[in-house]
């Protein structure tokens, strides 16, 4: 870093708070690089980094061809494909910075047709998140076509997200006025979802809450009635269970819930979920398969393997405490 930049240290709620109306950081650490004649920004990443990860951003920040600002100047300029436009979205993201208006522009801007093609997709439905900007009504109106080409349980979740993730920010804000008339609205709405919509929302209202008791007591109907072939909201539930239940009663049903998710979805989150409850049950050999088949699919995925290898050093650890149980004593 000596070698290629000159570090500065700046806090930006103390002497950097009159510099941060343009930078505009809210995630910290959130490391900034500039040009170094006319102190233009050409890179930016936001959050804590491990090594690795901060050299990237370093040798990114040197490489024309990653820049934050060659998307960025791309992207304004119309000359990005729609898959260098997918990446400037997500460089934005892993900035710090708002990416929901230029999404929502962009997405507003395409004709219907290429609203489906697979990089616009992606844009939609991994990085677009907010119900209330007008690109949500253009992504209504395609949710035939989306379930055409994509999959009818793939749209709905994404506009079960989206809805959550608006009432949440209500309650979390202490907006209750707010969420009473998006609950209202949406009851009005005519949409399908909608009864399904407020249902999680309520359940998710004691979650936010730290009301543990009450969630409990609230997902066995919600999951009864609402999640039969919804593997995302029982395994979310599910895992829920295995952080904050105790009750060995409501843990085996977390369980089945968890078995159901794997058996619709056979995913690694699943997977692992599934090992969590049978480790928290005291179900060691289940877990240990469980486990196992958790890290061969992050491995064959090439994801972090990281949480289901702690999880089975535990395992192991008990199990050898159960054969030998005089070496511990």
């Amino acid at each position: 870093f000596n070698k290629n930049f000159i570090c500065i240290k700046v806090d930006m709620e103390k002497e950097g708070r009159e510099m941060n109306k343009k930078l505009k950081v809210q995630n910290y650490p959130t490391h900034i690089f500039f040009e170094p004649t006319n102190i233009v920004m050409i890179h930016r990443v936001a959050g804590k980094k491990d090594l690795t990860e901060l050299l990237e951003a370093a040798h990114d920040a040197l490489d024309t061809t990653k820049q934050l600002r060659t998307f960025e100047q791309k992207y304004y300029n119309k000359t990005a494909n729609t898959q260098e436009i997918l990446t400037y979205f997500r460089m934005l993201e892993k900035a710090g910075l708002d990416n929901q208006v230029p999404i929502s522009t962009y997405l507003g801007s395409l004709p219907d047709p290429k609203l489906l093609d697979y990089d616009n997709w992606r844009i939609m439905y991994d990085l677009f998140k907010d119900v209330e900007m007008p690109a949500f009504q253009k992504v209504m109106l395609n949710r035939s076509a989306y379930k055409e080409k994509y999959t009818a349980d793939s749209i709905d979740n994404k506009i079960i997200s989206l809805y959550n993730s608006a009432l949440m920010t209500r309650i979390q804000k202490l907006d209750t006025l707010g969420y009473k008339n998006m609950i209202e609205k949406l009851g009005k709405s005519g949409l399908d979802l909608s009864e399904k919509i407020i249902a999680f929302a309520e359940l998710n209202k004691s979650k936010l809450r730290s009301d543990w008791k009450r969630y409990q007591i609230e997902a066995v109907p919600f999951v009864e009635k609402y999640c039969k072939d919804d593997y995302r909201r029982l395994n979310e539930i599910a895992y829920n269970f295995y952080e904050r239940v105790y009750d060995k009663a409501m843990l085996a049903k977390a369980l089945e819930w968890s078995k159901e998710a794997v058996k619709i979805q056979n995913t690694i989150r699943n997977n692992y979920t599934l090992a969590c409850l049978h480790y928290k049950l005291g179900n060691r050999n289940e877990a240990e398969t469980a486990c196992k088949l958790t890290i061969e699919m992050a491995k064959q995925a090439g994801v972090d393997q990281k949480q289901p290898l702690l999880l089975l050093d535990k395992i192991y650890e008990i199990k050898a405490e159960e054969k030998n149980p005089a070496e511990k004593n």
